[in-house]
């Protein structure tokens, strides 16, 4: 594969997680406390399905990148700390995407009903798990998604101060060029 492809293979990707991770932060599911298994069925339907594709694009994701290595480099213009930032930044993503997907994985495996993603795609099987190792597998799964938000508030700052304030154009290399007019 050549350079020009992976490139775009991982814009391509960083982009949809990144748009999937956003509708997680902005729909948290709400299981009912009380009611019956289908009616918790129901609630997870959709947050499930994404979590599967966005494990998907994850497991794509970092296949590439186990292949092939990180597909952007520090540009010329970052120098000492921020050099060394950027990679710390993205090898930080590289690991804690899949260990969010993990998490949530766990989480949906430990649940004591049937987990439908999209409300038709067998997730786990029902009765395996247990509500408390549920509840513990959910409050890790806070955890890993609460610091998945916080590498990637630092690395969308990161890559907006290299845009505005190292005049580097780092933005053009992983907006889509339809919006480069924009910058």
């Amino acid at each position: 594969m050549n350079t020009l492809l992976h490139r775009s293979i991982v814009k391509w990707l960083h982009w949809l997680s990144a748009f999937i991770i956003l509708y997680f932060f902005a729909v948290e599911p709400h299981l009912p406390e009380l009611g019956s298994n289908a009616a918790k069925t129901a609630a997870m339907a959709t947050h499930a399905g994404m979590g599967a594709v966005l494990g998907i694009v994850v497991l794509l994701w970092t296949g590439l990148f186990a292949l092939r290595g990180s597909a952007g480099k520090a540009g010329p213009k970052l120098q000492g700390l921020a050099r060394s930032s950027y990679g710390v930044l993205n090898i930080s993503l590289y690991y804690a995407l899949p260990l969010m997907v993990l998490t949530g994985l766990a989480t949906g495996l430990a649940a004591p009903f049937l987990i439908l993603g999209f409300g038709l795609i067998p997730l786990n099987l029902e009765g395996i798990g247990s509500p408390q190792l549920m509840a513990i597998a959910e409050d890790i799964h806070e955890i890993a998604f609460d610091g998945l938000l916080i590498l990637i508030v630092a690395h969308s700052g990161f890559h907006l101060w290299r845009h505005f304030r190292l005049k580097d154009n780092a933005l053009r290399l992983i907006l889509p060029s339809a919006l480069h007019r924009y910058l």
